[in-house]
């Protein structure tokens, strides 16, 4: 599910639904769950520099997933929906928050691991140690990591505690990250089960699909090998007074009164692949100069003004005016 707290967040998709190619595009896949770009062209009868364009804009959008495939006519691109839904939540500009507080971890920051073969960390400039030695997740070099992956295990990282004693209520943590499974070598297709969790309570896990190699992660190295991992996918976990919710899709009942998170607690965020799970495909986790987005684990802490604030005069007139929900 695409979760919009405030329409204004909605353009690309608007303007990807505004257009009955596309809309036949998505209609399309709907039916058919995966489909070739080719498939596209024949069926819109358009060439396929169009086609191609039209699946951008979807793209973009966070609408459609794009993943490749190798057979006897050579490499071809596949097409499927990333999303069931999306939702435009409007009464949440109602809500008074009061501040927002965010953090960058460098992904070679972690406080803890387990790591097993096949396994490794790269920074801008080298890979560290060698290849496939759990060993050098220990090294100090560590901590310029760029990119860091393994076949199941995980790294755990302190989060920075951001709640103070007052007036203020938290009202949601977020984190995003950018991750993708860990092949021997480069595998398209190689699902895994990836579990997060903060204090040892689990908040639900993301099936990646595969590697992602069918081009060069736009903040990569150009030393980084072709043949290996090149991006991953962005992945949202949000947690609130309603569960836990990862890619806009509840996985978890685990809540912040869950949590009890309170001043000056630790907070232990773990990124894990078990070797009891139904896809065990490892992780590659992408920061700063790898991958597509050149940061490493973002973490958002949201609150707004407790119980007995005052409320704006013109939104309490908003709420009170709220027709009643049958």
């Amino acid at each position: 599910m695409i979760y919009l707290k405030d329409f204004k967040q909605g353009k690309l998709i608007y303007e990807a639904l505004d257009s009955d190619i596309r809309l036949g595009i998505l209609d399309e896949i709907l039916q058919s769950g995966e489909l070739h770009l080719a498939h596209f062209a024949k069926r819109f009868n358009l060439s396929n520099g169009a086609i191609t364009a039209h699946i951008k804009k979807l793209h973009a959008a966070g609408l459609v997933e794009i993943t490749t495939s190798s057979g006897a006519h050579g490499t071809q691109k596949l097409c499927s929906l990333s999303t069931d839904k999306i939702m435009i939540d409007f009464a949440s500009r109602l809500q008074t928050e009061g501040r927002t507080e965010s953090s960058h971890i460098e992904i070679g920051h972690y406080t803890d691991f387990e790591a097993f073969p096949t396994c490794g960390l790269a920074t801008k400039e080298k890979v560290i140690g060698r290849f496939d030695d759990p060993a050098c997740f220990t090294y100090p070099e560590r901590i310029n990591a760029g990119l860091l992956w393994l076949a199941h295990g995980y790294v755990e990282y302190l989060v920075p505690n951001f709640c103070t004693e007052g007036d203020e209520q938290l009202i949601e943590m977020q984190f995003s990250l950018e991750i993708a499974s860990e092949a021997p070598g480069y595998a398209a297709y190689y699902p895994s089960d990836i579990f997060f969790s903060i204090n040892g309570l689990e908040l639900g896990s993301y099936m990646s699909k595969g590697e992602y190699n069918d081009r060069s992660g736009t903040q990569s190295p150009d030393w980084w090998f072709g043949s290996l991992g090149q991006y991953g996918k962005k992945v949202t976990i949000v947690i609130n007074s309603e569960g836990c919710f990862i890619g806009g899709i509840k996985t978890s009942d685990v809540t912040l009164a869950d949590l009890d998170i309170t001043p000056a607690k630790r907070l232990k965020f773990r990124i894990a692949v078990h070797d009891d799970s139904a896809h065990v495909g490892g992780f590659t986790l992408f920061g700063k100069g790898f991958g597509d987005y050149d940061e490493g684990i973002v973490c958002k802490f949201i609150y707004k003004q407790a119980a007995g604030g005052k409320i704006p005069e013109n939104i309490r007139e908003i709420l009170e005016n709220q027709p009643e929900k049958n």
